[in-house]
């Protein structure tokens, strides 16, 4: 009896195993579908939670790359991959849009259990994948402090104790090549070795007329590769996962026609009826990324033994645009060069004992960063900015003053002087050195044979160092010049000749020397440090209930947290961490006579502190619009829903829904505007649906599957209204509705061994914008634009 309530409840351990909408194989019934983690095996009908996974070959058929190909399907995920190096990740409408290496991100990802740290390393491509979970809600009592809004998990395909091979190629839109090869071989009874490889390419869909080049495009290879040990009940898994991405920069678009336009965002202009003018240099993202991990699983007399060690590095670069146009006096780009290194170790113990389902643990987690966020410019755009912010044109003024003294006194060098055009770059370079440790533990009392009681929590502490190092603005031909004005007495013949006073004089001289963006004088000789540390308690209780073998009832109430952090390009600017209390009610069932399973949960969370980047506009202390950390308290009430149907052997249909109420309970934003009570951005609701079929055809099979995404409407307020980023009044129609359909028809021979395949990825073919604001600085904001469609012929085949 003891054995089957096991069965029947949940165990913590394994609440990242289960999908409430992931369609079975085909023939199966979908209620029987199991999902397994740390040894234990669920039904996902018994899974008291939100939770919703895609396997390996769905994500395969459906020609899903990375996590960013998935989100349109998994109603409140929204992942942003505009900028490949720097995603935001967003679930249940909580995340951060900051790519800066002082915070982190409140959804945890997870690879084969191993955190994987900053966003910048996050969005790998699928390679040998076998599942996605993706839990809802704060799981801080197994994942840990990051993952306070929700965790995703990706479970790789482990070596076994088989030959195996396959492969595949797809070729398509934009001369993309997608190749994969799998070999799985055993090298003796008890040691198995895996190795994949997957590239990626395409040469882009976006026409750049400044220079003749496409962007828009991906370019990924990597490998990866494991070996297993198996023997006395022990196991041992050594992994290895290498890979390399080159692209151009992100291809941004212009929302004012290519011209300096300093009005509001309703005289915008749409920049899918614009032309690709991108004139940064350089203009490019870049990633390597290599890991490794080894998990160790032994069992002893009380319980099972599990330890994880894991490494990760990776470098990543982000170079692009930031006005859209060829314009010199609206000239602005910018840089972002981050490297990366994590170091991981967790045990932990899970065991039975009576009517007690228990696990246990410890973990330490050690994160070394280094990140040069840059600024781009030129003198000429320095005018734009400075007179916007000031209505001072310094470097113009200089020159028409020199050229001026050169006709007074005669002086040929300087009749025709120029300081316009001449490049200038700021930067700030950041360190981090982090450490956190934690202890945790999840008890599962079977009270009776359909009621379970599960309590748990997780002790953390996380200190942190950070510092912040602001040189001097690099401006070689600039300096020249200047110097050589300097030889020539030229200020000092100004005042003399009362074209300027002293302090007017003094003024420029100071002008054209001083940082504009970066200009914290803290820091500027030397780096700035400061060290901060949080301790924190989350405990979590779940209530489920089977009122039959085929209903489940269940309630929960959970606390999450995230450390606090720094503000990367703000000196000295740290924040407390971010606190969140979530209550959930469901139920999910099955009605076996008709094939039909269904979940359903309502919830409502707290947040405080919840940590946001925002970018804050120009002023006159600062003439380029700078991002910033802050930090706000938010609350949201929604419910879940979802259904899967198999209609009968061939034909089956799935079904996702969120609904989301979320707004600031307090929050003054960096433009001054007040916005408690106001929406905070997530859509009311967004949903997917899907129709799949598989059928006897020609002696083989043919497959088609049809799936559709749909995110609602952003809910703008008072101050994204203003900054444009979300405004539908106007040309642009930032925020609106987004729509995204999949298509895959396929056959597969008799033999099971190859077959084809034809796969549309967006097939309305609709683009969708994201403004941002950066380029308002000299009067050019821009726009990110969605992918068009894409279509792929497939050949794969297997042994």
């Amino acid at each position: 009896m003891k054995q089957q309530r096991a069965q029947v409840c949940t165990s913590a351990v394994s609440l990242a195993l289960a999908s409430m909408a992931a369609p079975a194989a085909f023939g199966q019934d979908t209620q029987v579908v199991v999902v397994t983690a740390q040894s234990r095996s669920q039904q996902i009908q018994n899974v008291p939670i939100s939770i919703q996974t895609m396997s390996g070959a769905a994500l395969k058929d459906q020609g899903a790359a990375s996590l960013a190909d998935i989100d349109a399907f998994v109603p409140g995920l929204a992942i942003d991959t505009a900028q490949s190096t720097r995603p935001s990740v967003f679930l249940r409408g909580v995340g951060t849009e900051d790519f800066g290496i002082g915070t982190d991100s409140p959804v945890g990802i997870y690879t084969d259990g191993v955190y994987t740290g900053k966003t910048g390393g996050s969005m790998l491509n699928f390679n040998d994948v076998k599942r996605i979970e993706v839990l809802k809600g704060p799981q801080g009592t197994l994942f840990g402090r990051n993952a306070a809004a929700g965790a995703i998990s990706i479970v790789t395909n482990e070596p076994v104790n088989r030959t195996e091979a396959s492969g595949l190629v797809r070729l398509g839109s934009y001369g993309s090549q997608h190749v994969e090869a799998l070999v799985n071989t055993p090298l003796s009874d008890v040691v198995a070795l895996r190795v994949s490889a997957i590239s990626q390419q395409d040469r882009g869909w976006a026409y750049n007329q400044w220079n003749g080049s496409h962007m828009g495009d991906s370019g990924d290879r990597g490998l990866r590769a494991a070996v297993r040990w198996q023997g006395n009940g022990s196991s041992a898994i050594l992994g290895f996962e290498h890979e390399v991405m080159r692209e151009a920069g992100p291809a941004v678009f212009s929302v004012t026609g290519g011209k300096i336009n300093f009005g509001a965002p309703t005289t915008w202009t749409d920049p899918l009826k614009q032309p690709l003018i991108n004139d940064a240099t350089p203009n490019m993202q870049s990633r390597t990324f290599d890991g490794v991990n080894l998990r160790i699983e032994h069992p002893l007399s009380f319980a099972t033994l599990s330890s994880t060690t894991a490494y990760r590095h990776f470098n990543s670069q982000n170079w692009q645009d930031n006005d859209a146009s060829a314009n010199p006096a609206a000239y602005l780009a910018t840089g972002n060069v981050e490297s990366n290194a994590t170091w991981q170790q967790e045990f932990k113990l899970s065991g039975q004992s009576g009517a007690l389902d228990w696990v246990s643990g410890i973990s330490a987690f050690r994160e070394r960063a280094t990140e040069t966020e840059s600024v781009d410019a030129t003198t000429t755009s320095l005018d734009t900015i400075i007179k916007a912010a000031s209505g001072l044109a310094p470097y113009a003024t200089l020159t028409q003053l020199a050229q001026g003294v050169g006709k007074a006194t005669g002086n040929s060098a300087l009749q025709g002087y120029s300081l316009m055009g001449q490049p200038w770059r700021e930067a700030v370079i950041d360190r981090g050195d982090y450490r956190a440790y934690a202890i945790y533990g999840d008890v599962i009392w079977h009270a009776t044979p359909s009621t379970n009681l599960t309590l748990g929590g997780r002790y953390t502490h996380d200190q942190k160092s950070f510092s912040w190092y602001n040189p001097v603005r690099t401006a070689a031909t600039l300096d020249a010049q200047l110097a050589a004005l300097k030889q020539l007495n030229f200020f000092n013949t100004l005042v003399a000749l009362k074209q300027l006073t002293a302090q007017q004089a003094a003024l420029l001289q100071k002008v054209t020397s001083s940082n504009v963006e970066f200009n914290n004088p803290g820091s500027t000789s030397a780096p700035y440090t400061s060290s901060r540390s949080w301790n924190n308690f989350s405990p979590r209780v779940v209530l489920d209930h089977h009122l039959n073998a085929d209903t489940m009832l269940f309630a929960s109430w959970s606390k999450g947290y995230q450390a606090g952090g720094f503000d990367a390009v703000g000196v000295n600017g740290h924040y407390d961490e971010e606190l969140v209390t979530n209550l959930e009610l469901g139920i999910k069932g099955q009605l076996k006579a008709i094939g039909l399973s269904y979940g359903a949960s309502v919830f409502r969370y707290k947040y405080t502190n919840l940590q946001s980047l925002t970018l804050v506009p120009a002023s006159a202390t600062s003439g380029i619009p700078s991002y910033q950390v802050v930090n706000s308290d938010q609350k949201a009430t929604g419910l879940d829903l979802e259904a899967q149907w198999k209609i009968d052997r061939i034909w089956r249909l799935t079904g996702s829904l969120e609904y989301l109420d979320q707004t600031y309970d307090h929050y003054l934003a960096p433009t001054g505007v007040t916005l408690d009570g106001q929406p905070a951005g997530a859509p009311f609701l967004s949903a997917a649906a899907g129709v799949a079929a598989r059928w006897p055809v020609l002696s083989g099979k043919a497959d088609f599957s049809l799936q559709y995404g749909y995110m609602g409407n952003k809910r703008c307020n008072d101050d994204t209204r203003k900054l444009g980023t979300c405004l539908f009044s106007n040309d642009v129609g930032a925020g609106k509705a987004r729509e995204k359909v999949d298509l895959r028809l396929g056959w597969t021979a008799a033999t099971g061994h190859w077959g084809v395949g034809l796969i549309v990825n967006n097939l309305t073919n609709k683009q969708y914008v994201s403004i941002s604001t950066l380029g308002s600085a000299t009067g050019s904001p821009y726009a990110y634009v969605s992918k068009p469609r894409v279509v792929a012929l497939e050949l794969h085949g297997d042994l």
